[in-house]
């Protein structure tokens, strides 16, 4: 099976700073791939607070994950403090891809990258729905 690779795209949109927790840890004494998915859901959850969204109700629409891709670059451990920065990719009409970069904030060592594919979503007819102007405007701006 081919290894999946994960590109860094240009626009960055959001940044956050995470410390790992005891309940991150697995069996093997370093950050479980299960917490790496839950870093990143924080630090998107977080991206739509930062806007007085949450992830149900911007304009009335929320979203959904319809795919996650984690590649792992090396560990961290309790209780390191970590830098997610939060990317994004392949704008459509409907949906969009959140790349997540998570690293050591000390010293900038990459732990691992993160691609989580997002559809907006219309939770009362049940089915994808674009992607609502004002959010669209947002992360179609690179603040860098």
């Amino acid at each position: 099976m081919p290894r999946i690779t994960i590109d860094i795209p240009e626009n960055l949109v959001f940044e956050t700073s995470l410390s790992v927790r005891i309940s991150d840890i697995n069996f093997a004494g370093h950050l479980a791939h299960d917490a790496i998915l839950t870093l990143t859901h924080e630090c998107r959850a977080r991206f739509f607070h930062s806007h007085s969204w949450t992830e149900i109700n911007v304009e009335g629409k929320g979203i959904v994950v319809s795919d996650v891709a984690i590649v792992y670059k090396s560990e961290a451990f309790f209780p390191d403090d970590l830098k997610i920065q939060m990317y994004v990719d392949q704008i459509s009409k409907k949906s969009f891809d959140l790349v997540y970069v998570i690293t050591h904030k000390n010293d900038g060592k990459e732990i691992a990258r993160a691609k989580t594919a997002i559809v907006f979503f219309d939770y009362t007819l049940r089915k994808a729905c674009p992607i609502p102007d004002v959010f669209l405007n947002v992360i179609s701006k690179n603040p860098n």
